[in-house]
């Protein structure tokens, strides 16, 4: 209603100050408006959404706030910053009490600290620009609030996300990101990966506790920890979490240097409002950028006919819909309609034919009646007039009984008639209705199941898993308590005949058309076999040109690339053999189309083509039909053998790309999160394996000074880095005060569950 009529006033810049509860979003919001305006506590304070919209500073202008509410609150506007905060914070008592209390629409006017004003005229970019400052993230006390705070997350432009320095690698923290990506999915793109676009700003809070005035090393272990929890929770986001601004700082610091002229450590207060004041100079681009992303995410939805559902969309299953079930509807109870019609019509037609017959009939006996008596007038004779009359009665009897006889029949033809009509329209409306409600039940071919609909499969735009419960009792005794289910871009694991090279954007099966072997690599020899799905049958293509025609051929369970060597000596054709290693860069290959449903694989290098003839493989360069194969996508894929290891936690589902869906392994009796996958992603890089590991930049452990007792992180000299070391990892070094506050080892990465003594 009033809350989405708002919303969607014209360019209006709506920047959302969210965290979760106590975590200092009201201190932010007044230390940016300048004055106390807003009520805090060390509890958990705002229940109701408060709009802080900017006035305009200038000559005639009225400078006091102005507080106005809407929407199940039929109060008077207030002036003034202590009417203001008292109205808010009664506000707020009210939400709190009242489970079912409306959401309640603040929309607070006022004027921005000084600093913030460097438009010429004054304030004047700040037009149309609102701060929403919206409950904690796990306020669940109001759950009105709630929606809204949602719907807040959904349509904002800009993001100010409150973490305090305390609970910056807590579970709360992933799980907040988490909220934000699920409610503000076309936020996170690698696409925004600048700093003039990027839709989030992160500020760490209340630092003022734990950090010195002066910038230090501590400064960047805060920024580089919540990078770490940026990069393991936005995994799939890896440009855009190293761009997010994270600021550093002390809103009550810089508020309260503001009101009293004190000099207090105001840290990155500077840094942060340059964000602001460059936000709103991009506010049309902000805006428009924003609408045009949105509308692309929601005509995605509508192409791929998915409705999410509100609590589970998009980290767990999903619900189909079909665009053509309403006109589906609309065709079988319009051929309803017009079948009861020309049921009635043809009904109607018969009972008319019987009474016309039946009028026709008494009509015929009333004149043999006349006949018949005009005969016995005319006899002289009385025993003509005595047979006449006989006559006369014979005929006027047998007329009765014809008429009614015919009145008889009309009846039961108009009765017939009737219930035919009437039994073929009923007989029409059920088949419609039947056909309307099992039009998403009947699967045909080319239709999928999933959670119990069936999904027309080409209208699926996307491929996602899912875990269902079973709903058999001999599956839940049997151990198997969810089932599994796996969609592909064209909805099943099967080749596409007309659109072989197409396929090739995704994972794939290479199956030679003649022999009908599927090319494998068991981590030492290429060779092709008749099974399928077994381990070393999956490859990609891993482009190397713009075009993506000319690629790498990678083994996706090995991760090793597919080359074209000279031969061995003993070969008898000497025919080029066809190897699988790891050496990088890989040969390059292109795909060309032979016969219908079927590519050549050339290798560039040697001008060579795939072949296999039943007994080996390797590369040759005159046409032949053993040179064909046939491309089975699979989308996405798994490693690890899936019937063993669904149930007991091993195997890891990935990216084309290399991504790994989930972090860490499954859990077996656990409902899982899923995923969403785009069709449109290609397989855009592979990684580069050497046996010494990534290369580091700095000081490595083995490098280290022997007898060094300073903490590489801190530099401060300690005994506590003697004999002891990080856990798992083993890595030496770092003093137990840096261990606890660093969420991954300096070194390698690896997560840190301790410290441990090593001798």
């Amino acid at each position: 209603g009033l809350f989405h009529r708002r919303f969607d006033w014209a360019m209006q810049l709506r920047i959302v100050v969210t965290g979760d509860t106590n975590s200092g979003k009201s201190t932010l919001s007044n230390a940016v408006i300048g004055s106390e305006l807003l009520p805090t506590s060390n509890q958990s304070e705002t229940s109701v959404i408060t709009y802080v919209v900017p006035q305009q500073v200038g000559e005639g202008n009225d400078s006091k706030p102005v507080l106005r509410c809407y929407g199940g609150a039929d109060l008077e506007p207030v002036e003034g910053t202590e009417e203001v905060r008292q109205r808010l914070h009664d506000l707020n008592l009210r939400a709190r009490a009242a489970l079912g209390v409306q959401c309640v629409e603040c929309r607070l006017e006022c004027p921005l600290r000084d600093s913030l004003n460097v438009f010429h005229p004054p304030a004047a970019e700040w037009q149309d620009v609102q701060f929403l400052d919206i409950g904690g993230a796990n306020e669940i006390l109001n759950p009105a609030v709630q929606v809204c705070s949602d719907l807040a997350y959904a349509l904002s432009h800009r993001l100010i996300v409150c973490i305090r320095h305390d609970q910056i690698t807590s579970r709360a923290t992933q799980q907040l990101l988490l909220d934000i990506r699920c409610k503000a999915p076309y936020h996170f793109s690698d696409e925004l990966a600048r700093r003039d676009i990027c839709p989030l700003i992160l500020a760490i809070t209340q630092v003022d506790q734990v950090l010195d005035a002066a910038p230090g090393e501590s400064w960047e272990v805060l920024r580089q920890s919540l990078r770490a929890v940026l990069h393991a929770t936005l995994a799939d986001c890896g440009e855009l979490t190293q761009v997010i601004p994270i600021v550093i700082l002390s809103a009550k610091n810089s508020l309260q240097n503001l009101l009293t002229g004190g000099d207090q450590p105001q840290f990155e207060w500077n840094t942060f409002e340059e964000l602001l004041i460059n936000t709103a100079g991009l506010k049309r681009d902000i805006v428009r950028n924003s609408k045009v992303r949105r509308a692309a995410f929601i005509h995605e939805l509508l192409q791929a006919n998915l409705v999410p559902f509100h609590e589970e969309w998009p980290y767990h299953a999903q619900c189909l819909w079909h665009s053509r079930r309403d006109l589906g509807k609309k065709l079988a109870i319009g051929g309803a309609v017009a079948a009861g019609s020309v049921g009635t019509a043809v009904a109607f037609g018969v009972f008319l034919s019987a009474s016309s017959a039946a009028a026709v009939a008494a009509a015929e006996a009333g004149a043999a009646s006349a006949e018949a008596a005009a005969a016995a007038a005319a006899a002289n004779s009385w025993w003509a007039w005595a047979f006449g009359f006989g006559q006369m009665s014979a005929a006027a009897s047998a007329a009765a009984g014809a008429a009614t006889t015919a009145e008889a029949a009309a009846a039961t033809a108009a009765a017939s008639a009737g219930a035919w009509g009437l039994g073929s329209a009923l007989a029409g409306v059920s088949t419609a209705l039947t056909v309307a409600a099992g039009s998403s039940l009947v699967a045909s071919e080319g239709v999928s199941s999933v959670a119990g609909m069936a999904v027309r499969v080409r209208d699926v735009r996307m491929a996602f898993r899912c875990f269902k419960p079973s709903a058999s009792a001999e599956r839940i005794k049997a151990g198997k308590t969810y089932r599994d289910v796996l969609f592909y871009p064209d909805g099943t694991a099967t080749w596409s005949p007309l659109q072989p090279l197409g396929s090739m954007m995704h994972p794939f099966l290479l199956l030679n058309k003649k022999t009908s072997a599927y090319l494998t690599f068991d981590g030492t020899q290429v060779f092709a076999s008749s099974a399928r799905d077994r381990p070393g049958q999956l490859w990609w293509a891993v482009p190397e040109s713009p075009a993506g025609d000319v690629f790498v051929l990678q083994n996706a369970d090995h991760l090793c690339n597919l080359r074209v060597e000279d031969p061995a000596w003993f070969s008898p054709d000497r025919r080029k053999a066809i190897r699988c290693t790891a050496e990088v860069p890989g040969q390059s290959w292109k795909a060309e189309p032979c016969e219908e449903g079927c590519i050549r694989l050339q290798n560039l290098q040697h001008g060579q083509y795939l072949y296999y003839d039943g007994f080996f493989t390797g590369a040759f360069d005159e046409a032949h039909p053993d040179q064909n194969w046939q491309v089975l996508p699979q989308v996405p894929f798994y490693l690890g053998g899936f019937k063993e290891t669904a149930m007991s936690g091993k195997g890891q589902f990935f990216w084309p790309n290399g991504a790994p869906l989930f972090k860490g392994h499954l859990k077996g009796g656990k409902l899982l999160d899923g995923f969403v996958f785009d069709e449109r992603c290609i397989c855009h890089g592979h990684f580069s394996f050497t046996e010494d590991g990534p290369i580091l930049e700095g000081l490595q452990p083995d490098e280290a000074v022997e007898g060094q007792t300073a903490c590489l992180l801190c530099e401060q000299p300690s005994m506590a880095t003697m004999g002891k070391a990080l856990k798992p990892c083993n890595h030496a070094g770092t003093c137990e005060a840096c261990a606890t506050k660093v969420r991954e080892c300096p070194y390698c990465r690896t997560p840190i569950e301790g410290v441990h003594r090593v001798m």
